[in-house]
């Protein structure tokens, strides 16, 4: 399917060009024949009308057509061959008006002109001229049924006849030329669009190759530079997929040589603006695309340089078959502007991929790699960024123990970005170097707040969720401290599930912020869930999860681990659709009795699952 044709099919179910076109042709045809019946009154004015019953069914009939073609026009029926059909009715209604007004003398000779001049603004060249010999027999059928044939009509024919076909073909020619021109700003604006559809750069490179094909060429060939400047990687397209995976099978197998004055080379090297490439046959092992090509039909190549941002990203060859190998100033235009749209398209995805990966990068510096082993407790973690996963910064997590405790830390921080993702660290290490040093989760809190405001953040701010797990022989007591956060869940091993904790303040705010502390004891089979409100927000705002949802929910599910509790939230929300914040989730579940009496081991052993997910 021709590029335009899936622009067409995605964008909308409008009228196309063709459609309008067609309707247009009709519609004209339709006012031709009303102003001919229009005409056919003056036929009283004329000295010699040999038939005034022939001048009359004639107005009559095209008033009748007219209808008929205006109502055709309105309902998209009929299309080019109508208008056609219409044409060479309207040349044989206006031989029977010439015989019945005046034969070789008849003015309203000069009415082939309307059929032939439409014939020239919409229909094919096989058409027009068979429109054009229709109306030139008419003109001159006079000459079958009048005994007598005065010069001035053979003067009038010959001069009719230049006219015909000069203004015709004018007209034909500078309408086909128009045509072209749209069609060709068409695939432009659809190629655009296919290379706004992704921004990965594998597929960037396989929308460039087929976007050509097969409107502007029959061949496609994108070559691909790495870093050195040699070709890494070549990918083609075509109408037969079977000629495109050998090109790129040559290419692999025989790579270009880029120092032997190669159209290619001078591409690269600068040395001209763009390059018409001739296949040759050649047995030479070295050149064997070149006779791949040859022998199957392809003749010549525009070759153009793949430039974007001052950097040479590759270089688009354009192929077409023996007979089609045309290139004239507007087809080089429009491959020139096409290829600049490819490789600004390419280099973007590049850059966005680049991006990506920075960001996954600095993403899982500021997450553990791991979740420690902690003898008596089960710790399980998830993490998914917004949208694409292309920003950084925002939700983190973090667990870290000693021999007798154990810290959760969920948190949330403003924005996204660089600026965030150093807020973001900054947390993370700070809590962790406090809570070393203090028991008070709400202590370790306050002193974060501090060291925030003593440090220049932009006016960003954070909320946060503390918990401290100290192990008791057959229990674990747990202290919760909360800066603006969501609280945390406790699902009980007995199915009943709460919310424990309240809001506090946000941290990076405030020099004395509230931040209170709340306990409760855990029991073997206990699960605490801490979250960020990604979790409540991850279809913001056409679905908000509510905090009694989340609690009904691990009631219906009683969560058996803690991969169990982190499973059952996330039933609420549709993880195959793009989430509109970070979502990260840690959760614990408190061991058997006889694991708690390892609470004295020592800890900090790590698991082989991931942290993120």
């Amino acid at each position: 399917m021709a590029l335009v044709d899936r622009f067409a099919v995605a964008a909308a179910p409008a009228e196309t060009q063709g459609e309008r076109e067609d309707r247009a042709a009709i519609a004209i045809a339709a006012g031709l024949y009303l102003v001919g019946a229009m005409l056919t009154a003056t036929a009283a004015l004329l000295p010699h009308v040999g038939s005034p019953a022939g001048v009359v069914a004639v107005g009559l009939d095209a008033l009748l057509t007219a209808a008929l073609l205006f109502f055709a026009a309105s309902h998209g029926w009929g299309g080019l061959r109508l208008a056609c059909a219409a044409d060479l009715w309207g040349v044989a209604l206006i031989a029977v008006l010439c015989a019945s007004g005046g034969g070789a003398g008849s003015p309203f000779a000069l009415i082939y002109f309307f059929a032939i001049g439409h014939a020239a603004a919409f229909q094919p060249r096989g058409r027009f001229l068979l429109v054009s010999a229709a109306g030139l027999l008419a003109f001159l059928a006079p000459v079958l049924y009048e005994s007598h044939i005065s010069t001035m009509f053979g003067a009038a024919a010959v001069v009719g006849v230049v006219l015909a076909l000069l203004t015709s073909a004018v007209v034909h020619f500078a309408l086909n030329r128009m045509r072209e021109q749209h069609r060709r700003l068409e695939i432009l604006i659809a190629a655009s669009a296919e290379l706004d559809k992704s921004l990965d750069p594998a597929e960037t490179l396989r929308t460039i190759a087929h976007m050509a094909v097969p409107d502007l060429a029959a061949l496609c060939v994108v070559d691909l530079l790495d870093e050195s400047g040699s070709i890494a990687s070549t990918v083609a397209a075509a109408s037969d997929q079977a000629v495109a995976a050998e090109v790129e099978r040559t290419r692999t197998a025989f790579p270009l040589d880029l120092s032997d004055g190669h159209p290619v080379a001078q591409v690269l090297a600068g040395a001209v603006p763009y390059a018409i490439h001739r296949a040759v046959r050649s047995e030479d092992g070295a050149v064997e695309h070149e006779r791949s090509l040859h022998e199957a039909g392809y003749a010549s190549a525009a070759v153009f340089p793949m430039i974007a941002r001052g950097r040479t990203q590759g270089v688009i060859s354009f192929w077409q078959l023996r007979g089609d190998a045309r290139y004239d100033g507007d087809l080089l235009a429009v491959l020139e502007d096409l290829t600049g749209r490819a490789a600004m398209a390419l280099d973007n995805a590049r850059l966005y991929a680049e991006r990506a990966r920075v960001a996954r990068t600095l993403r899982r510096s500021l997450m553990p790699a791991v979740l420690p082993v902690i003898p008596g407790l089960e710790l399980a973690s998830y993490f998914r960024p917004m949208g694409a996963g292309e920003e950084v910064g925002g939700d983190f997590y973090d667990a870290f123990g000693d021999r007798e405790s154990c810290w959760l830390v969920v948190g949330d921080v403003c924005g996204k970005g660089a600026e965030a993702a150093a807020l973001t660290g900054f947390l993370r290490h700070t809590t962790a170097a406090y809570a070393r040093e203090e028991s008070s989760p709400g202590r370790v809190l306050t002193q974060v707040n501090r060291a925030m405001l003593d440090q220049d953040f932009d006016g960003r701010f954070a909320t946060a969720i503390l918990a401290h797990l100290r192990f008791r022989r057959r229990t674990v007591e747990l202290t919760l401290a909360l800066a603006g956060h969501p609280a945390a869940l406790i699902a009980r091993a007995d199915g009943q599930v709460s919310e424990l904790g309240g809001c506090g303040t946000l941290l990076g705010i405030f020099p004395d912020p509230t931040i209170g502390e709340v306990s409760t004891t855990l029991e073997p089979g206990d699960a605490l869930a801490l979250y960020t409100d990604g979790l409540s927000e991850a279809h913001a705002p056409r679905r908000i999860v509510t905090v009694q949802e989340m609690i009904e929910q691990l009631e219906l599910t009683p969560p058996a681990s803690a991969q169990g509790a982190i499973d059952a939230l996330l039933k609420l929300i549709d993880l195959d659709d793009r989430v509109t914040d970070d979502i990260a989730i840690l959760t614990a579940q408190v061991g058997a009795i006889e694991a708690l009496t390892l609470a004295g081991a020592p800890v900090g052993g790590r698991i082989t699952r991931p942290a993120l997910r």
